[in-house]
């Protein structure tokens, strides 16, 4: 502790003397293949783009209506141009 305003309170010194923490030097890093890299590299997760979208409930909305209004106009397109 940097300033030991913990051992102000004695029950709350007795708990954090009871655990022993061994903190390591370095940390121990082996270099990784190319292969490693590129597997983990496959297993990050990747980013929603539509999180924000769908987080709010307006936003939640539109993710619905926004596609069947998108089909809805095709679908309009289609049918004036077939006439």
């Amino acid at each position: 502790m940097l300033k030991n305003e913990f051992n102000k309170e004695d029950k709350l010194k007795e708990e954090l003397d009871r655990f022993q923490v061994i903190v390591p030097e370095q940390k121990r890093r082996q270099k990784q293949t190319a292969w490693q890299r590129f597997i983990h590299y496959l297993a990050s997760p990747a980013k929603d783009p539509l999180e924000k979208a769908t987080v709010t409930l307006t936003g939640l909305n539109l993710t619905r209506i926004v596609p069947l209004a998108l089909g809805l106009g095709v679908s309009i397109i289609q049918l004036w141009l077939h006439m």
